[in-house]
């Protein structure tokens, strides 16, 4: 029987599962909601990268992600961020979509499932 590891457990979700060699993070967005979609997805990169250091992966080791956007208006400026950040060569599968998010404040979520 394989083990999970939870990582920053709240009340309502974990930030972080390893499960047989698998991470999953939960939705990350930015904590500067103030910021235009440009500047909350490069917080939400930073986080992705923090949180898979923290479990021993990184973004070359992404598999998948899934990106929600509140606007496609702001889908250039997203990709702006996501092209500087992700790693050529090592690019993951990849869903973009419009959604409500939570916060009306929140220009971009992402999760991620990536390998250890």
């Amino acid at each position: 029987m394989s083990s999970i590891q939870r990582y920053h457990v709240g009340p309502r979700l974990c930030e972080t599962v390893v499960h047989n060699n698998t991470v999953y993070l939960a939705g990350q967005i930015a904590e500067d909601l103030s910021k235009d979609a440009l500047g909350q997805t490069v917080e939400v990169l930073a986080c992705i990268d923090r949180l898979l250091a923290e479990v021993g992966s990184d973004k070359s080791k992404i598999l998948q992600v899934t990106i929600y956007v509140a606007d496609m208006a702001d889908y250039d400026a997203m990709n702006l961020a996501w092209g500087e950040w992700v790693p050529q060569g090592h690019t993951p599968a990849r869903a973009t979509v419009q959604a409500k998010l939570a916060d009306p404040a929140y220009k971009v979520e992402m999760t991620v499932i990536a390998a250890l």
